[in-house]
């Protein structure tokens, strides 16, 4: 498999027609959101601060989506008193399936910078459909396997999926 190599955006804030382009490249793959969805898309980077990371996140995770499930995307941001970076970051990891979430969290803990062929055996091992997981990871731009096939994330993202595991084993999950 071609994982591809992508680029790791820095924390800079970018201006907002900067900001609204890099945005619309992910959430509508081109320059501009497309019609109907323009002031959907203002709120959206509202939350974003202009971080780049979190535009192209978010514009991934919009992709292709109604605009039913961007206005509870926006509802939930708004819900955040003093938007987080983090909790911004989190919508995208929150729509992941369970599988997709183990592989991001034991990236987060476990994996960064490890070669892609030696984690896609550890998730096989484990049942974890590491190459659609792993796949839907680089998509939503939450991994990146960079030009030697090693697996890394944004350290905000490796921050997120660390913390995941700590809330997590603070208040575990009763058994129902």
């Amino acid at each position: 498999r071609n994982w591809g190599v992508s680029k790791i955006y820095e924390m800079e804030a970018l201006e907002y027609h900067h900001a609204l382009e890099l945005f619309s490249r992910h959430a509508f793959k081109r320059n501009h959101p497309d019609v109907g969805y323009e002031k959907l898309s203002i709120n959206v980077m509202k939350y974003a601060q202009g971080v780049p990371l979190a535009l192209k996140v978010l514009g991934c995770f919009l992709y292709k989506r109604e605009k039913e499930v961007w206005e509870s995307a926006i509802n939930k941001l708004q819900s955040i008193l003093h938007p987080s970076i983090l909790e911004v970051l989190k919508i995208s990891y929150d729509g992941l399936d369970d599988k997709e979430k183990n592989i991001f969290l034991d990236v987060a803990c476990f994996f960064q910078g490890e070669g892609v062929n030696l984690v896609v055996k550890f998730f096989n091992a484990s049942g974890f459909y590491p190459e659609i997981g792993i796949s839907v990871l680089v998509d939503k731009s939450l991994i990146v396997i960079d030009s030697y096939s090693k697996i890394t994330m944004h350290d905000l993202l490796q921050k997120l999926g660390r913390e995941i595991v700590r809330q997590e084993s603070i208040n575990p999950e009763k058994p129902q």
